[in-house]
């Protein structure tokens, strides 16, 4: 886990298209033949405003392209923070952003805070 300033508290919600994927651009970390790994940072609902780096790992059958079906999306963060934080038992998530051309966007995982 890292201390890191907080991020914005204005990040955007992901655009998603009438088919359901996402509609952006999403900085792709690995992309294979079977899945696309997207970064992604959980912000911790805590006092010292910790957050955790993710790996999102999202099956290509779910994809178009470089765009994942936004549920493929949120169950690769459901999965991602379930083992960061032990199913809710080890820390208290907050929200999930993700980066598109390097600007901080949320994943609608979480209420706002």
């Amino acid at each position: 886990m890292s201390k890191n300033a907080p991020s914005p508290l204005s990040a955007r919600p992901l655009p998603v298209a009438e088919d359901q994927h996402v509609d952006a651009d999403l900085d792709v970390a690995l992309s294979t033949p079977l899945t696309l790994v997207v970064n992604a940072q959980l912000e911790l609902a805590d006092l010292e405003q910790r957050s955790v780096q993710l790996a999102l790992v999202i099956p290509r059958s779910q994809c178009r392209g470089e765009r994942p079906r936004l549920a493929a999306l949120l169950d690769a963060a459901q999965a991602a923070v379930a083992r960061a934080t032990r199913g809710g038992t080890l820390h208290q998530p907050r929200r999930v952003l993700t980066q598109v051309d390097g600007e901080p966007y949320l994943i609608p995982l979480f209420e706002a805070a």
